[in-house]
């Protein structure tokens, strides 16, 4: 049963199934940077954000 908290600071989950592959470097990654897999998946999550919003603006661009 999940921890219930009072006053989560973050109250939402996110889960996923990943590779035997896909853990291995998700550890390498871990190792290296000193992160939680959280904290991993959050940088990621950020990383394609700004990735696909300049993308975006890139299309735009072209299209004027």
């Amino acid at each position: 049963m999940p921890r219930k908290y009072k006053n989560p600071k973050k109250p939402n989950i996110v889960s996923m199934r990943i590779t035997d592959d896909e853990m291995v470097s998700i550890q390498q990654i871990m190792e290296l940077t000193e992160k939680r897999p959280a904290d991993l998946m959050r940088d990621a999550f950020m990383m394609f954000k700004a990735h696909w919003e300049m993308s975006r603006a890139a299309g735009a661009l072209a299209k004027s």
